[in-house]
């Protein structure tokens, strides 16, 4: 949807005179920032980054489950941020919203 330009030329968020909210970012970017997080099974979570939107941490998730597969497969432990981890402790790969 190419959304017409606001009052500073920006073109990518708009209201019209009816109120309507016009946007070509996809829904939840507006939230702001977000972390990716791993869940372990019996251990803390591994918060492995904050970025600034939502597909950056999409993105981000998807090459950190891609490397926990690799090791799997390897038969090694997974290295997130600072530690190693079993590929089997892990729980879930998460994208939450900072607050």
């Amino acid at each position: 949807m190419n959304a017409p330009p606001t009052h500073n030329g920006a073109d990518h968020d708009a209201v019209t005179d009816d109120g309507i909210w016009l946007t070509d970012r996809e829904p939840g970017e507006l939230l702001g920032p977000r972390r990716v997080v791993v869940t372990l099974r019996d251990s803390e979570p591994i918060v492995i980054s904050e970025v600034p939107t939502r597909h950056e941490a999409i993105a981000l998730a998807e090459r950190v489950i891609e490397a926990i597969d690799e090791a799997s497969a390897r038969g090694d432990w997974a290295e997130l941020v600072d530690r190693l981890v079993r590929p089997e402790t892990v729980v879930s790969v998460d994208v939450e919203l900072v607050e």
